[in-house]
């Protein structure tokens, strides 16, 4: 197993919000300082047919409504990058305060481009806290690059990931 700060679990289909949920609630279980974030979707509906997403913090139960309606017709992106930027600021602010792992939902579109949570991510390897996300086929490659020799990838396993932040924790305390 790897020594990394950085752990993706890839990821096609399948529950990968419900799995970080659970993971989250193991290790806060264990007695771990968890933060981030994590999305939840509502129902489709209303004008331009298309679930609102929200992001929920994982530390305050904060929520952070990261859609926004285009209208009828809109088929691009509907990120509201204000609303992940507050989302971001909060959650470093919570970084700040302690923290054994920070979660978050996805690396994606916004965080290959260098946006997005790119900056939480950098903030919390400086804060010494390891990262664990989730990426599509899609960003694999953003990913890869972004984070270099720094960061591995999990399969969607309760026991890797559990296993990657216990080495990762060893190998820390062992330095």
């Amino acid at each position: 197993m790897t020594q990394t700060p950085l752990a993706a679990i890839r990821f096609e289909q399948g529950d990968i919000d419900g799995f970080l949920t659970a993971i989250a609630a193991a290790l806060a279980a264990r007695g771990r300082r968890v933060r981030g974030a994590l999305q939840t979707r509502e129902a489709a509906g209303g004008e331009c047919h298309c679930a609102d997403m929200d992001l929920t913090t994982l530390h305050s139960g904060r929520v952070f409504r990261i859609s926004q309606p285009l209208g009828n017709g809109s088929h691009g992106c509907r990120l509201h990058p204000g609303a992940l930027a507050e989302c971001a600021a909060h959650i470093e602010a919570e970084l700040r305060d302690g923290a054994d792992l920070l979660i978050l939902n996805r690396f994606g579109r916004g965080e290959s481009e260098g946006r997005g949570f790119r900056d939480l991510i950098g903030a919390a390897i400086a804060l010494d806290v390891p990262v664990l996300t989730a990426v599509r086929p899609t960003y694999a490659e953003s990913w890869a690059a972004f984070g270099g020799n720094m960061a591995c990838n999990l399969p969607m396993r309760s026991d890797a990931v559990l296993a990657w932040l216990d080495q990762y924790e060893r190998s820390r305390h062992a330095a």
